[in-house]
């Protein structure tokens, strides 16, 4: 009996080594695991970060050309009423082109469909920064619906404007922009004044220029939102 005692103290010596050395392996297999995961954390959020920046951006270009696009829309209604303003000659007709323009915004989402396809936003550890990130992207994807129809708008305008302005308009309008020859506005102005059906689109057009500007400046501080909590969540993960 006495002989088996060193024996059976070897065998629990040897299996409690073992036991410790698997616990230990396993617990640098999940420190190895949470610091890989942490890295891919890091890089999301820094590549999240990166595309708000490239969107914010663009965003700023839209809200810039949205707010010339009312700007040339109130001075050419006020060359409707007042006939004694006199437009350069150069500009009437680029004026007319310019007061309505608008392209969808597409954001740079490439890490946000990224992280989708790797499992989720589950892969982020912060569940308020995964609700902004998710919420971002949402809103910039309901919004389409407006820009989509919108620029069904801006193609009545458009053509509008080609039933309306004669050819030489539109050849004055390309030289203009190219720095070259410039437009006799007369002809131009005074489809203007007399002509109420192109008034009303100016100011219809005038009206979604408006309310896209408004969502423009809304994207813009979503973005700016989301920008400073990823920010925040990057000092977190490196701390």
């Amino acid at each position: 009996m006495s002989t088996r005692i060193p024996v059976l103290l070897r065998v629990a010596g040897e299996l409690t080594i073992i036991v410790v050395g698997v616990l230990i392996a396993l617990w640098v297999d999940t420190l190895a695991e949470d610091r890989r995961d942490r890295a891919q954390e890091e890089a999301y959020l820094a590549g999240i970060l990166s595309d708000l920046g490239t969107d914010s951006l663009g965003l700023e270009d839209r809200r810039a050309t949205a707010q010339r696009g009312l700007d040339v829309a109130d001075r050419l209604l006020a060359l409707r009423r007042n006939a004694a303003l006199d437009p350069p000659a150069d500009s009437l007709a680029v004026w007319l082109f310019r007061a309505a323009f608008v392209d969808n915004f597409q954001p740079l989402d490439h890490t946000y469909r990224e992280i989708l396809g790797a499992g989720g936003l589950s892969r982020l550890s912060d569940e308020a920064l995964r609700r902004k990130i998710s919420g971002y992207y949402r809103s910039i994807a309901s919004a389409d619906f407006f820009t989509d129809w919108y620029k069904e708008e801006e193609s009545d305008y458009w053509d509008l404007l080609a039933n309306r302005l004669h050819p030489d308009d539109f050849e004055a309008v390309s030289r203009s922009e190219r720095g070259g020859q410039r437009l006799d506005p007369t002809r131009v102005l005074r489809q203007l004044r007399s002509d109420d059906e192109l008034v009303n689109a100016i100011l219809m057009n005038r009206h979604w220029t408006d309310l896209r500007l408004g969502i423009t400046g809304r994207r813009l501080a979503a973005n700016h939102d989301l920008a400073e909590a990823l920010r925040d969540g990057l000092t977190r993960l490196g701390g």
